[in-house]
């Protein structure tokens, strides 16, 4: 029984301490990824709030490129970094990896007291049955509680990572909501005096002849665009131009309407 008992325990003691090592080993290239990841964001987004600023103060009459997207650009970079870090895990896993550790560290010195707390007088040669069994109890509930740590562990990286993959579905579907066209009709009124119109839209340089009362611009980004008409009339000799603005949201119709005899609408 002493062999047996004896030899359990140092092999479990064992098992458990390259268990616990494991994640110390394993969380070196976490460590350094996510150091390199917060560093080198914190570098890019500090050049992106200085690079507009050497330029205006420094740059700007005697550099002929202008370097001021750069800033932004510096700015988009860091906030990508910051992104994969969150998606792949990078400081969470460390952390994770860390705090395990030292919570299978703890187990490990605590189990090891009682251990000794518990055999400590008694000749492991002479113990009934029944104390072994109570040795051998106190050695399965030990290796239950360091599986736990461990299912605890990948359980929150699991967690994490469907979280994370959840809010990246998210924020893909609302991003293409977001930038789905829409479409803009415009309408026209008081159009008789006129017998030849023209229409744009922003600051495109064909125009398009409107055959009848409106126009429908389509598939056209969402946010702010100009409609731009010009309307002949041979009667007068004259041309006039209207302009309006419309707002396009996200797959949605935007209506404009230009009064040809009282303006812009």
């Amino acid at each position: 029984m002493d062999n047996q008992i004896s030899n359990t325990y140092h092999e479990i003691i064992s098992k458990a301490t390259d268990d616990a090592q494991w994640y110390v080993d394993n969380q070196v290239w976490m460590k350094r990824l996510s150091k390199s990841i917060r560093l080198g964001s914190i570098v890019l987004f500090a050049l992106g709030g200085l690079i507009p600023m050497i330029h205006s103060l420094l740059l700007e009459n005697e550099f002929p490129v202008n370097i001021v997207n750069l800033g932004y650009i510096s700015i988009a970079a860091a906030g990508t970094l910051l992104l994969l870090d969150k998606f792949f895990g990078f400081s969470s896993g460390w952390i994770r990896f860390i705090t395990t550790h030292l919570e299978m560290k703890r187990k490990i010195v605590e189990f090891e007291m009682r251990w000794k707390i518990e055999t400590f007088g008694k000749n492991l040669d002479e113990i009934s049955e029944e104390e072994g069994k109570v040795l051998l109890s106190m050695l399965a509930d030990f290796i239950s509680q360091i599986n736990d740590i461990k299912y605890q562990e990948t359980n929150a990286w699991v967690s994490e990572f469907q979280s994370n993959l959840a809010e990246l579905q998210r924020s893909v579907h609302q991003k293409s909501e977001s930038s789905s066209p829409g479409n803009i009709k415009v309408s026209l009124v008081n159009t008789g005096p006129f017998d030849k119109l023209k229409i744009r839209l922003d600051n495109n340089l064909g125009m398009a002849d409107v055959k009848g009362p409106g126009y429908l611009f389509r598939d056209v980004k969402p946010g702010y665009h100009q409609v731009t008409l010009l309307a002949e009339s041979s009667s007068r000799g004259s041309n006039q131009e209207f302009t309006a603005v419309a707002h396009v949201e996200a797959g949605k119709l935007a209506e404009v309407l230009i009064d040809l005899g009282g303006g812009e609408v």
